[in-house]
């Protein structure tokens, strides 16, 4: 089982907790995925890096960076938590969100703490994408490119395509154009595992096709994904063939 060279399959939430830390190091032994990103404000976080110190399988390690989930890094001010501390992503997830320029230097701050947090740990950072691709949305999009810039890492591109309106469509083909007009991009599409075995997949294919994957244990023991169980079956199987 080989991971075609025109592939980037990426596990997402590394450090989440111990049950995805481990699905994500089935995952590499296995050689269903090649990449992945590490959360550096979860409980998983240390488990995690002892892991990527450990275990050589575990290559091209990039930070999931995570306003969504969990508590941040930094004392970041504004009304973006619940009443525990930890970010709200009923707060942070809205296109009509708009920061200050206050608000818009504790993002890039925290954004910065949770790679730095990664560093820290002597762990070879290669990319930068974000929990629930919060770096796409408008009031986020700039900080990200600042970052991937100042630290020298690739940014995740946004997904394109079956976006049900044009305006999607047109607004994340101008986050990836930007993104590629850095020289920041992380691979020349972002896509599914259907759209890759349909239209990527074709010997001599020089397009390098990201794929997200979320690997998980079920309440069986099983592995599978977490968000989407039938794409990461599909990829099994078409690595499988």
């Amino acid at each position: 089982m080989r991971i075609p060279d025109n592939a980037i399959s990426n596990a997402d939430d590394l450090g989440f907790n111990a049950n995805t830390n481990a699905a994500i190091l089935t995952c590499f032994e296995k050689g269903y995925i090649n990449s992945t990103s590490l959360m550096t404000n979860m409980t998983g976080f240390e488990e995690a890096v002892e892991l990527i110190h450990s275990k050589p399988v575990i290559t091209n390690v990039g930070v999931h960076v995570n306003f969504a989930e969990g508590k941040p890094l930094t004392n970041i001010r504004g009304n973006f938590f619940d009443a525990d501390g930890n970010w709200d992503v009923r707060k942070i997830n809205k296109v009509t969100n708009i920061l200050n320029a206050a608000e818009k230097a504790d993002f890039l701050e925290e954004i910065n703490a949770q790679i730095t947090m990664a560093l820290a740990q002597k762990i070879s950072v290669s990319h930068l994408d974000s929990h629930l691709h919060l770096h796409t949305l408008p009031c986020f999009l700039n900080l990200f490119l600042t970052a991937a810039k100042q630290h020298q890492l690739k940014l995740r591109l946004a997904q394109t395509y079956n976006k049900g309106n044009l305006l999607k469509f047109y607004y994340r083909k101008y986050i990836n154009d930007l993104i590629r007009k850095n020289d920041l991009n992380y691979s020349d599409r972002f896509s599914t595992v259907d759209r890759y075995v349909a239209a990527y997949s074709r010997p001599g294919q020089q397009l390098v096709i990201e794929l997200m994957f979320h690997p998980w244990f079920n309440k069986a023991g099983e592995l599978t994904d977490n968000y989407d169980p039938p794409a990461f079956k599909k990829w099994i199987d078409y690595l499988s063939e």
